[in-house]
């Protein structure tokens, strides 16, 4: 088999499970982060909630915390605590700059979670390694990587 031939195999398996992906997710109620009737998200965060609080809250969180509700409270089984957060009422969109309130609530609170326990918010990109030439399945796995951070489970 050459390799035109395996490329296109490949990027029809690709393509094929993409399709399936989508008709798959259509059919379930929700993908395990439905939208919660009040409008909350929520990160469990491992750490002492009072150091979370102190001073404000994490860059990535606090920047926007003028237009947030945010509630801090124990985890379940003493597992940490959990940081609730929502756009407050009447607050415009341009709170959040040029980003979607709602994928920027998400960062947010994932990236603030990221800081409180590591010290810093983890990437990808760039990666480490350096520079790598475009192929086609890193092309796809790049912007599945830029098209994830806002979406998914918290």
């Amino acid at each position: 088999m050459g390799v035109k031939t395996a490329v296109a195999v490949g990027a029809a398996g690709v393509a094929a499970g993409l399709v399936a992906r989508s008709l798959v997710k259509k059919k379930s109620e929700h993908d395990g982060d439905g939208r919660h009737p009040e409008g909350w998200k929520s990160v469990t965060v491992l750490g002492d909630p009072a150091a979370f609080e102190q001073d404000g809250y994490p860059p990535p969180l606090q920047r926007f915390v003028e237009a947030l509700e945010v509630r801090v409270q124990p985890a379940p089984g003493d597992k940490g605590f959990e940081v609730h957060a929502r756009i407050k009422e009447g607050v415009e969109a341009e709170s959040f700059g040029d980003e979607d309130p709602e994928k920027a609530l998400r960062t947010a609170l994932r990236d603030a979670k990221q800081v409180f326990e590591t010290g810093e918010v983890l990437r990808s990109v760039p990666r480490p390694h350096g520079e790598r030439p475009t192929t086609l399945f890193g092309a796809v796995v790049d912007k599945a990587e830029d098209d994830a951070k806002g979406e998914g489970v918290l």
